[in-house]
């Protein structure tokens, strides 16, 4: 077998390999589709807004947030994980720690961003209002006591 035959046989092996990967990779993520994504966080938004009464309430939203993040579209993939990151910390938070507080509030400001992205395109592309996240930051308070 001449150098030409192998050549054409490499290429010939490699370009039906490509072919059979890229065929593969656009059939498979359907798991992170738009429509996947957007049926699954409309069935998810009456967990995903407000009030936040107890802390509990922020681990259950943590918990949604968490499973929509394993569907997110890749277009808001880094601005979902950023809100999710404040969510966690907001559920971890020391409310009795001014220090505590003021790392959530200072996360809550660099997630204002990511969170319009994914409110911009859950609007345009799911039809859906998505609820505000941003703000979060102030429900923890210290528990006061109120006295008799």
């Amino acid at each position: 077998m001449n150098f030409t035959s192998r050549l054409r046989k490499v290429f010939a092996t490699s370009g039906c390999a490509l072919f059979v990967m890229t065929l593969s990779v656009g059939c498979s993520d359907t798991e992170h589709s738009g429509a996947n994504f957007c049926g699954k966080l409309e069935k998810q938004l009456p967990g995903l807004t407000g009030p936040l009464a107890a802390t509990s309430d922020i681990g259950d939203l943590l918990s949604r947030y968490q499973g929509l993040a394993k569907i997110t579209p890749l277009a808001i993939e880094a601005d979902w994980k950023t809100v999710t990151a404040l969510i966690k910390q907001a559920a971890d938070v020391d409310p009795e720690d001014p220090l505590s507080r003021q790392e959530l509030s200072d996360a809550a400001y660099q997630a204002e961003r990511p969170a319009r992205n994914i409110t911009t395109w859950v609007e345009s592309t799911c039809g859906l209002a998505m609820p505000d996240v941003i703000g979060l930051e102030g429900s923890i308070a210290p528990e006061t006591t109120v006295a008799p």
